[in-house]
């Protein structure tokens, strides 16, 4: 008998769709910047996600692309009444995008089943000359690279120093320099504010492929004296601790 009601029982949340939002998902498969770009080409239906920081997205983007940052808590929202088996593709920066992004975890959320992504990410897609949209282009501004093997003299000389790491905080907490405050590039235009002014900035990322526009994006909210880390975390790892 209670395994009859059981059975009723899950039925009826199958039926209605209460059951499920808590079963484990696949994983994404994965596609290459050809099969996008002649899907794109076609025109054939499909939503692009763009996984990397707000900032990022808004200065390059895949057109058609929406921004929802795998590293914020709260992203762009999937478009409604749009058929579930339609195509989700996503794609990151410099790091590969998982399944942990929280973007795809919300597209499994809803109901979407046919997730891929973007093998290489951004830069493949640049390299393989697609097409690219900026919504606010922000203005470069020059800025040097410190040599990690000198950051222990940077830290003596300059004025105040202040590292600033924008990796994510799961990254941050895996490893960082001493003393270094996590500004997540996902969340720094919002965050800028609590960067004390009139300190000596260095900026660290994953690589040095999104120090550059940190600190153009900082320079134009009135930050003067910013560095950025030359090769980021991967170089001073390399020995130059």
């Amino acid at each position: 008998m209670k395994d009859s009601f059981n059975i009723a029982l899950s039925a009826f949340l199958i039926v209605f769709g209460i059951a499920g939002t808590g079963a484990a998902q696949s994983n994404p498969g994965t596609i290459d910047v050809q099969a996008l770009k002649s899907m794109t080409e076609k025109s054939e239906k499909m939503i692009i996600i763009d996984g990397r920081s707000a900032l990022e997205c808004l200065d390059s983007k895949i057109p058609g692309a929406l921004c929802f940052s795998c590293d914020e808590e709260k992203g762009g929202l999937l478009p409604q009444d749009t058929a579930k088996d339609t195509p989700v593709i996503f794609y990151g920066g410099s790091a590969p995008l998982t399944a942990g992004c929280k973007a795809i975890a919300a597209a499994q959320k809803r109901g979407f089943h046919d997730l891929r992504i973007l093998r290489d990410g951004f830069a493949a897609w640049r390299k393989a000359g697609g097409s690219v949209l900026s919504e606010r282009r922000i203005p470069r501004v020059m800025s040097l690279a410190l040599n990690p093997k000198k950051l222990s003299e940077w830290q003596k000389k300059a004025d105040h120093p202040l590292v600033i790491d924008i990796r994510s905080p799961s990254a941050y907490a895996k490893d960082h320099i001493d003393g270094a405050l996590n500004f997540p590039l996902a969340k720094i235009h919002v965050q800028y504010a609590d960067i004390p002014l009139g300190r000596a900035l260095l900026i660290v990322d994953a690589d040095e492929t999104e120090s550059f526009l940190a600190t153009s994006y900082l320079a134009r909210k009135g930050f003067v004296n910013i560095q950025r880390l030359r090769g980021g975390m991967t170089e001073y790892r390399r020995g130059a601790k």
